[in-house]
């Protein structure tokens, strides 16, 4: 279905974005998946529809035109999980709390949460994500189903190994041709994985011309056990073993030397930084000014439903700007555009879509979220991008479009029965706590 959306603020994001460079009362039109052209003018609007009699109008009055978020770093199916274990360390969350429910948990419950967690993300105007879990096709499945921008990644761990390779087989098997589903290797930490099973993931994912999607120097303890077992932090190690000569998106980094920043910036590294669920767990504060200077490529993800509680990137996204604000005592750090572009442009050069993904241009793929500014939260207009970054909420997200396909429309989910996906999770977790 071709789409025409009209009269909405348009923000790019692919240019340096001040009030000069909006698009009020701007145009767009989307054919098949991609945008095929974005103006000022109404006469560019009026010969899309001559070309397109019978496309489906959008009108974005009131409404700014975005590009949609992309979560850089989640666990989705884990929102099955939500609230089953809060205000404790992140070790003693995954091993008395986490990990002895996971291991009860199969296909069909993994399925149940991501759907969840697809229908919280999509309704908050996140068009992307990027993942990691066991039962990663179930995952890709919910995606598909669903309508939402998946980049799975089968996790590797020491335990898991048999399952992992499996979940990867299983995943190029039934989604490599996927329009929407897109796969990197997920060796999920150091302090999880032997050598001979991290050089597992490197090697198939040079094979597969994937990336890898990784846990890195999450707290202290974990920067202090690399230290005693290998003589070097979990950054060092890493690069010694040689992952970084694959396209890497690294999680967390909260403790991070000076030489650790020199050697993501050096080897590009993307940083997925995830600042509610290491405000949650006490794992600390990344050093995400440091990153920046260092021209390390930092994005945001929401970590897990269950560390965080929720998948909100507009939450996230305040919360990234707000916090190296205070920690640095410098209110100039993470300004609102940065922290815009932290969650859409960012995001997607660390998935390898630069250009395609988290932007509004001519060509780029409709990944797309109309956002209602008629709100009394959001008066007076005086600085749009400020408003957005500041005082946004993800209930003020009305329609949403993945791949040129409208999914949400006036907050509805048009694809799934958002109560039948909430009754069902439901029941799963309530199986699971008793079994």
């Amino acid at each position: 279905m071709d789409i025409l959306i009209e009269n909405g603020i348009l923000i790019p994001m692919n240019i340096a974005c001040h009030e000069s460079t909006l698009y009020f009362k701007g145009y767009l039109g989307i054919e098949n998946e991609r945008i095929s052209f974005i103006s000022h003018d109404k006469k560019d609007a009026d010969e899309f529809v001559a070309l397109h009699s019978d496309c489906y109008r959008i009108d974005a009055t009131g409404k700014i035109v975005m590009p949609g978020f992309i979560n850089t770093h989640t666990h989705v199916a884990m929102a099955l999980l939500r609230g089953i274990s809060d205000d404790v360390p992140l070790m003693e969350w995954l091993e008395q709390h986490i990990w002895p429910v996971e291991s009860k948990m199969e296909y069909r419950d993994v399925l149940v949460g991501a759907r969840l967690g697809i229908l919280e993300m999509l309704l908050g105007g996140t068009t992307a994500f990027v993942d990691m879990y066991p039962f990663e096709e179930a995952v890709a499945e919910a995606a598909e189903s669903v309508g939402i921008r998946a980049v799975v990644s089968p996790c590797l761990m020491d335990f898991k190994m048999e399952h992992f390779e499996n979940d990867w087989q299983q995943i190029i098997k039934r989604f490599s041709n996927s329009r929407l589903v897109t796969i990197m290797m997920g060796p999920h930490a150091v302090y999880t994985l032997s050598e001979q099973n991290l050089q597992r993931s490197i090697t198939l994912s040079k094979e597969l011309g994937t990336g890898n999607h990784i846990h890195l120097s999450e707290t202290a303890v974990e920067v202090e056990n690399a230290h005693k077992k290998y003589g070097m932090t979990p950054t060092e190690y890493l690069e010694k073993a040689g992952l970084f000569k694959t396209p890497t998106l690294a999680a967390h980094c909260v403790v991070m030397s000076e030489r650790d920043i020199e050697i993501l910036s050096r080897h590009n590294v993307s940083v997925a930084h995830n600042p509610q669920s290491n405000m949650k767990l006490g794992s600390g504060i990344a050093p995400v000014k440091r990153f920046l200077d260092a021209g390390i490529n930092v994005s945001i993800g929401t970590d897990g439903a269950s560390s965080n509680n929720d998948l909100d990137m507009w939450e996230e996204m305040r919360t990234a700007s707000l916090l190296q604000k205070a920690v640095t005592g410098d209110p100039s750090v993470i300004p609102a555009y940065t922290a815009l572009q932290m969650a859409t442009v960012n995001g997607a050069q660390a998935i390898g879509r630069k250009g395609e993904l988290g932007v509004l241009s001519r060509g780029a793929l409709a990944d797309i979220q109309l956002v209602n500014i008629e709100k009394p939260h959001l008066y007076p207009h005086t600085n749009l991008i400020s408003e957005l970054v500041y005082s946004t909420h993800s209930s003020d997200v009305e329609t949403v479009i993945v791949n040129g396909t409208i999914v949400v429309e006036n907050r509805k989910c048009l694809s799934v029965d958002e109560r039948e996906v909430c009754l069902t999770a439901q029941r799963h977790i309530d199986n699971l706590l008793s079994k």
